[in-house]
């Protein structure tokens, strides 16, 4: 099966002129990481300002707790499926290569800037104090300020702004060099398990508005169900049935919020038999009712 082109994230994040956004999440005890797989060509700086998450990137499953920093590669595939027993917060800084690179091909590329985000097999670099040297936690704490400093300077958009977030940005990366002894990251292909849990959530993007069974997604796969539904489990933290139910709910999340389809045909439109039905699961995963979830979020906290 190819790499999973559907999986692409749709949202912009900036503009030509200005590709870089930042966003930030907070969720209360109990709720559902709103990061279900998907990829997008930006790199993203992800950090936790509260709690911890259970994340995963090209299969890898990382632990990420207050004060740890994540950049995540261009083209990399990530998300999470958990199910939080406090309080979690995080933000979030998505921006294009080019946008720091500049002038092509310069020095700064060549020895900094491209074996960071573009070295070969290097999908992610995580920088965590519970390794526990000194030395580097000093370094990540500066850098956990300077990103919570970008990401307040970056939501008044005062006048320069734009020069700050270039700047602060590039700031950054010395700083990751730093904390990771100036190593391009650490070097995480993916393999198998990569390539399988790719291949599955893509199966689910194609048909997830038809009715479809985990024996089937294994008569694809080439495998048994038996052993498929275990690596759903230990992979995905629930079975088959309740992962494409929430992709189905996801979808309709944001159909509520970019269109005026009545939500009957919304229902349909996603995989639900009924409306009655989707009303029913729609309360249980969002503990309200679309029409509600309709008026009351906002669609920029949506990713």
């Amino acid at each position: 099966m190819t790499e999973a082109r559907p999986l692409r994230e749709k949202a912009q994040h900036g503009d030509l002129l200005f590709p870089v956004n930042l966003y930030e999440t907070k969720l209360e005890e109990g709720a559902q990481m709103p990061l279900f797989y998907h990829w997008h060509p930006e790199s993203e700086l992800f950090f936790v300002t509260a709690g911890k998450a259970d994340f995963r990137v090209e299969g890898e499953q990382l632990l990420l707790e207050a004060g740890d920093v994540l950049l995540i590669k261009p083209n990399a595939l990530h998300g999470s499926h958990d199910c939080f027993g406090s309080r979690l917060e995080f933000r979030a800084a998505v921006f294009d290569y080019g946008f720091l690179s500049g002038i092509g091909n310069d020095r700064i590329e060549q020895e900094y800037l491209r074996p960071l985000f573009l070295g070969e097999g290097s999908r992610f670099l995580l920088l965590t104090h519970r390794d526990g040297d000194r030395e580097k936690g000093a370094e990540l704490s500066a850098l956990f300020d300077l990103l919570n400093r970008l990401f307040e300077v970056f939501q008044k958009k005062e006048r320069g702004y734009e020069l700050l977030t270039r700047a602060w940005l590039l700031e950054a990366v010395y700083r990751m060099l730093c904390c990771s002894g100036r190593e391009p990251g650490k070097v995480c292909s993916g393999g198998g398990k990569s390539r399988l849990i790719r291949s599955i959530v893509e199966f689910v993007e194609e048909h997830h508005t038809e009715k479809i069974r985990l024996g089937e997604l294994a008569a694809c796969l080439s495998m048994s169900e038996g052993y498929l539904c275990r690596f759903f489990r230990s992979n995905f933290h629930m079975t088959f049935v309740e992962y494409v139910q929430r992709v189905r709910l996801q979808k309709a999340s944001r159909l509520l919020l970019e269109t005026d389809d009545p939500v009957g045909k919304i229902a349909l439109d996603v995989g639900f038999g009924s409306a009655n039905y989707f009303t029913t699961e729609f309360g249980k995963y969002y503990h309200t009712t679309p029409q509600k979830y309709r008026k009351g979020q906002d669609p920029e906290e949506i990713r």
